[in-house]
């Protein structure tokens, strides 16, 4: 007994995207194959709206399940059929296969806490995502970057060490010792190779 919980606990405890079955996809009710047709036509007009809502992947993964996969998903409550979509094959199989009621139960518990984390998790992403500070951050790999906010009023006279966020003196109208004039044309060479 503990071996089968350590089994669905082990299966259960990675949350998956669902899997493909090796089935073709069902864009329209026309293109189901005799036998697909058969297993939408047993099921009830509630059964059916919900199929119809359906995403194509999903339709495709239904019709893939044994029948009594399929009639066990139609036995679970709303948010047990939500989080059935995220697990895969085995996932639902080894599900499916628990027959303790209590042990089920805490499998159930497990995977719809799983999906909750993982559905808040993205919702929390995403919100945050969706705010913004103002401040704007290149962000390469490991190391952000901040941008210096935009100068305010008028830019300061440059002194010899800067020559960023300044204005030239010579610009400025100041003239003398110490206050280069700048060249009215390309010197030919950059000034660190001179």
């Amino acid at each position: 007994m503990n071996k089968a919980i350590l089994a669905a606990a082990t299966a259960l405890s990675m949350v998956a995207i669902p899997a493909a079955a090796q089935v073709n996809t069902v864009d329209d009710k026309r293109d189901m194959t005799e036998a697909q047709q058969m297993m939408y036509d047993e099921l009830d007009t509630d059964q059916q709206a919900m199929f119809d809502a359906y995403t194509p992947d999903q339709q495709t993964m239904y019709f893939g399940w044994p029948t009594d996969l399929r009639g066990y998903y139609w036995s679970l409550e709303q948010d047990q059929q939500d989080a059935w979509w995220y697990l895969d094959d085995n996932q639902r199989t080894t599900l499916y296969q628990i027959q303790a009621p209590e042990q089920r139960q805490a499998a159930w518990t497990s995977v719809i806490s799983q999906v909750n984390k993982l559905e808040n998790g993205a919702a929390t992403s995403s919100a945050q995502a969706s705010t913004t500070s103002g401040d704007i951050r290149f962000v390469s790999k490991e190391m952000a970057q901040s941008i210096p906010a935009a100068h305010q009023g008028e830019y300061p006279v440059c002194k010899s060490d800067s020559d960023d966020n300044c204005i030239n003196a010579w610009a400025t109208g100041a003239r003398g010792p110490g206050v280069d004039r700048p060249l009215d044309y390309w010197p030919g060479k950059p000034a660190s190779s001179m």
